[in-house]
């Protein structure tokens, strides 16, 4: 009886764990979220990047508010891809760009597939696939305007990347000059990644998987692609601009009573924050900074001991959910995303146990990345769902190593039983 039931569970997951069964629900999930987006008539939320697309394509100006001129505000990848689209499809804009998303969205799995497969994990990557689709949050995020939809597979394909120079699957100097490309495209989307991307690049040298002329390679063609950002911004705005200019904007704006649930951490009052609103439509960011600064040091001087309460509440916010939605217990907030972090989380710090035990490279990984990706918006503030969707999917990963390592077991111990 026990064989019998051996058998029949490995079948199954046989079944489940073939990649044309997996396309097939994922196909089945594209379909739904099309017409999802019909059903909704494709209404969107967007932000600084739509605004910045749209006035490049309308006007040729990369600029969030034509009055102020051109902006530095957000990385040019997203906006660039957003203002084609806009450009070539001046009365449907929306809805393709929303398509493209759905389109990334069902590659997104493809890639960690491909990349667990490189690592001779092709069954933990169908796992954390399906997990992918059936995530409530991803689901109906590329439904949003945001650049977490165009951030995750850039990244993802970087990963694929750097997985094949890592175990030296390549066939000539010619796949650094790609990877070169695709690190900067990447670093152009998302400031967020450059740190720990650095630290991967530098840890192919530390564990001896391409030498110092590699490195160089990558360290130089990276610079060029890079480059016209910067040459763009000191012809712009005459002066050195790396990334993007908000920094200020962001410690600000975490002291406003909208992003914080302790009244303690609201040094800053909602009137004080609407009034700077309206003067970003009309003051240059670079001014815009000096106030953001002016203002959230006045707010904080003698009140300095908030600052260690307001990171360690910006990282339950990241882990859990934004403060607008933390007291909303409506069936969607509670059951599609409060529930679901929580059993995830919990999954998780389970998953890293193991993974101390007995995988302590994938272990101090994990970690890195969770602080790559927690860190700064303890700094900021932590006001979007998108920030913990830029990386949630690796979590996914984590347990879906859990749970094969539980199936290995189980199946283990079954057979010894018998």
């Amino acid at each position: 009886m026990i064989e019998l039931q051996v058998k029949m569970l490995r079948k199954y997951l046989i079944n489940i764990l073939k990649i044309r069964t997996f396309l097939f629900f994922n196909i089945i999930i594209f379909i739904a979220k099309i017409i999802y987006s019909f059903y909704t008539n494709f209404t969107i939320n967007s932000f600084e990047d739509f605004s910045i697309a749209y006035n490049l394509a309308k006007y040729g100006i990369y600029s969030e508010f034509l009055e102020v001129g051109s902006t530095a505000y957000k990385l040019p990848i997203y906006p660039l891809f957003l203002s084609s689209i806009i450009y070539l499809f001046p009365k449907s804009y929306v809805e393709i760009i929303i398509l493209f998303q759905h389109l990334f969205y069902f590659f997104i799995p493809v890639l960690i597939i491909k990349i667990t497969k490189i690592f001779d994990a092709e069954k933990i990557g169908l796992i954390t696939a399906y997990l992918f689709i059936l995530s409530p949050a991803y689901f109906y995020y590329s439904n949003i305007i945001e650049v977490t939809n165009i951030f995750i597979p850039i990244l993802l394909i970087w990963i694929y990347f750097y997985s094949k120079i890592y175990k030296k699957i390549y066939n000539s100097n010619y796949y650094f000059i790609l990877f070169s490309l695709i690190t900067a495209i990447l670093f152009l989307t998302q400031v967020i990644i450059i740190p720990l991307a650095l630290f991967l690049i530098l840890f192919l040298i530390i564990s001896k998987k391409i030498v110092i002329k590699n490195l160089f390679l990558i360290a130089i063609l990276s610079s060029v692609f890079y480059s016209p950002w910067i040459i763009r911004n000191y012809f712009a705005f005459d002066r050195f601009i790396p990334t993007k200019t908000p920094v200020w904007q962001n410690i600000y704006l975490s002291y406003t009573p909208m992003v914080n649930l302790l009244d303690k951490v609201k040094v800053i009052s909602s009137e004080n924050e609407k009034k700077t609103f309206q003067m970003r439509k009309h003051i240059s960011e670079f001014e815009m900074e000096k106030m953001y600064k002016r203002e959230t040091l006045y707010a904080l001087k003698g009140k300095e001991e908030i600052i260690p309460l307001k990171m360690a509440q910006n990282i339950l916010l990241i882990w859990y959910v934004p403060s607008r939605y933390f007291y909303d217990n409506s069936f969607n907030i509670l059951f599609g995303r409060k529930i679901f972090l929580i059993f995830f989380n919990i999954l998780t710090i389970i998953s890293l146990y193991q993974l101390f035990k007995r995988n302590k490279k994938l272990f101090f990984l994990s970690i890195l990345v969770f602080i790559n990706f927690t860190f700064p918006y303890t700094i900021g503030h932590a006001a979007n769902t998108r920030f913990k969707l830029d990386f949630e999917w690796y979590q996914y990963f984590l347990v879906a190593c859990l749970f094969y390592n539980i199936y290995e077991k189980r199946i283990e111990t079954k057979k010894s039983e018998t």
